[in-house]
């Protein structure tokens, strides 16, 4: 083959495959133009409801004596669960519960909830622990709660004669690890482990927080919970001498915030709450609201009392320092009888809690010292009208008062239901009031409805009246629990 004609092939060839790429490119132009334009889709949430799941609470058991007292009297305890759906399947411990059932027990354990049908429900329980006389005298009266990933508990002492025991229990079924971050008087304290806490699923881990060894009066502390949720219950057991000073169990609060409500601060005579002496003789508690600064910088506090007759500031509270890292006691000292919320403001957040008290006579004889019983009252972030149950411990001649707080500026609608039964009442709670709202003696429990917007806060005050060797009033309050089982709507992102 000569050159010219191997140039001429070679061109013949360049200008077919030239024409070939021509020819795709004009199919292509005429599909686009004939084809039916793509569709637009968009992507969005898609509210799908969440399975029904089992709704799991921690019912707490009594004080069990790590103070180490010698003179122990036998406690009558109980444990009442009311179910809020007749035919849910309620199983405590390895026991199933019907309705309404009361137990002369209060060991504590694990309370589950399985819902009849698609609609998730729950329960509404309490144990108490009443002891007339002996280094444990006083009264117990907690909630059953849900566990959470993270909880805040003020109150307590770590004292000489103090005993403050911390359970966690772990309703789950994988273990967890807590963190406990524990607060006093000068700051955050130190505790073994660096406050590290495993807790194997289905157990409950106690932790005595004296153990810090700062010996401090004024406790406060948080829990964080990693991969997981625990239920955590403080238990406060204390002896002034050899005179008893008071128990309490107590469950988690609101967390830090710049604004909070403790309800059911029920106040009496300055000689019955230990503001007083008689004959001599002197409480070591009086009624206080106690504040924790978590922050890093200096927290200015403001107290207020919302009564009867509206809210006043409390004498010598509008502008308190609180350091950082630091637990602050404010004194009651001399406000006047009556039922009471407490409001805290402050320009940074903070926790709070109120300690309530009863006094009684001298004991033992020539001791200079008054027996009594104390209570700690958690804040709230006043919502209890978006759904929330109290307890009513009514047996073995307990008196519970439901005290309600509205601390809005406008008059507020409270909707209080029977958990059991069909009583229901609707109660009008002026702005800036506390009242004290009649219930049935046949009511153990009540479900606490009302519009979403409305700020208010509620509790239970129990008190029982005892005799023997140290006649006088105990006292203990139930708070509201949020309804566990509103679970709502999932959002899922289908694409």
């Amino acid at each position: 083959m000569t050159l010219s004609r191997r140039k001429l092939l070679a061109l013949v060839g360049r200008v077919a495959s030239a024409l070939l790429v021509l020819a795709a490119l004009l199919a292509l132009t005429w599909w686009g133009t004939g084809a039916p334009p793509a569709t637009e889709r968009d992507v969005g949430a898609t509210a799908i409801p969440a399975p029904v799941a089992d709704v799991v609470y921690a019912c707490p058991a009594a004080p069990n004596n790590t103070i180490g007292g010698v003179d122990l009297d036998e406690a009558t305890t109980t444990t009442t669960i009311t179910a809020l759906d007749a035919d849910s399947t309620l199983t405590y411990g390895s026991a199933e519960l019907d309705g309404t059932t009361t137990l002369d027990t209060a060991e504590g354990g694990v309370l589950t909830v399985v819902a009849p049908g698609r609609e998730p429900t729950g329960a509404v329980g309490v144990v108490t622990a009443l002891t007339a006389g002996g280094d444990l005298r006083g009264l117990t009266a907690a909630p059953c709660t849900a566990p959470a990933s993270v909880a805040w508990i003020v109150g307590g002492s770590a004292a000489v004669g103090s005993s403050a025991e911390l359970r966690l229990t772990n309703p789950g079924v994988t273990t967890v690890t807590a963190t406990i971050h524990l607060y006093g008087s000068t700051g955050e304290l130190t505790l073994p482990s660096s406050g590290q806490v495993s807790v194997s699923a289905g157990e409950t881990t106690a932790v005595l927080l004296e153990t810090a060894g700062a010996l401090d009066d004024r406790l406060a502390l948080s829990v964080e919970v990693d991969g997981g949720s625990l239920i955590p219950v403080l238990v406060t057991e204390s002896l002034d001498g050899e005179t008893p000073a008071g128990v309490d169990t107590l469950t988690a609060g609101a967390a830090p915030a710049t604004e909070l409500t403790i309800p059911g601060v029920v106040l009496v005579d300055a000689a019955d709450q230990g503001e007083a002496e008689a004959d001599g003789a002197a409480s070591s508690d009086a009624p206080a609201v106690r504040v924790v600064n978590p922050a890093a910088v200096p927290a200015t506090v403001s107290i207020s009392l919302v009564g009867a007759d509206g809210e006043e500031e409390l004498p010598g509270a509008t502008a308190v320092t609180v350091d950082p890292g630091a637990v602050f006691d404010i004194s009651l000292a001399g406000v006047a009888p009556g039922a009471y919320a407490v409001h805290v403001t402050s320009d940074t957040a903070v926790g709070a809690a109120a300690k309530l008290v009863r006094s009684a006579g001298e004991y033992p004889e020539r001791s200079g010292a008054l027996a009594h019983d104390t209570a700690w009252v958690q804040a709230t972030a006043a919502d209890a009208t978006r759904g929330a149950v109290l307890a009513l411990p009514r047996e073995n001649g307990l008196e519970a008062s439901v005290v309600l707080t509205n601390t809005g500026a406008d008059a507020a609608t409270v909707v209080l239901t029977a958990a059991a039964g069909e009583w229901t009442k609707e109660i009008t709670v002026p702005a800036a009031t506390t009242l004290t709202a009649e219930v049935p003696e046949d009511v153990s429990g009540l479900i606490i409805s009302g519009p979403d917007d409305q700020q208010v806060a509620a509790a239970a005050v129990v008190t029982a009246e005892v005799k023997g060797d140290v006649p006088g009033t105990l006292i203990s309050v139930v708070p509201t629990v949020p309804d566990a089982a509103a679970q709502g709507a999932l959002d899922l992102l289908l694409q």
